[in-house]
């Protein structure tokens, strides 16, 4: 039971990076950086400390540009997660 929630928070971690990437495309930039390097030579910590700067700071933007939408989203998403549940 343990896994299966463990597995199900990181496949909801990843949509949600996902669906940020599809729609940001400095974050999609930054977590390519991440994932496959770059030109520059930077530590590993460094490249996923900005690529996690650049995913909050578009939850932000998208956040205050598209507040009831993002309500509506949240709130959807809770509820679906209650269903499964019971």
């Amino acid at each position: 039971m343990r896994l299966r929630q463990y597995l199900l928070s990181i496949g909801v971690f990843a949509l949600l990076v996902t669906a940020v990437m599809a729609v940001d495309s400095r974050v999609r930039d930054e977590v390519n950086r991440v994932l496959w390097g770059s030109d520059g030579v930077a530590t590993w910590d460094d490249r996923a400390l900005s690529a996690t700067r650049s995913v909050t700071d578009s939850f932000q933007y998208q956040g205050i540009d598209n507040g009831p939408v993002m309500v509506f989203a949240v709130v959807g998403g809770v509820l679906f997660l209650l269903m499964l549940r019971a």
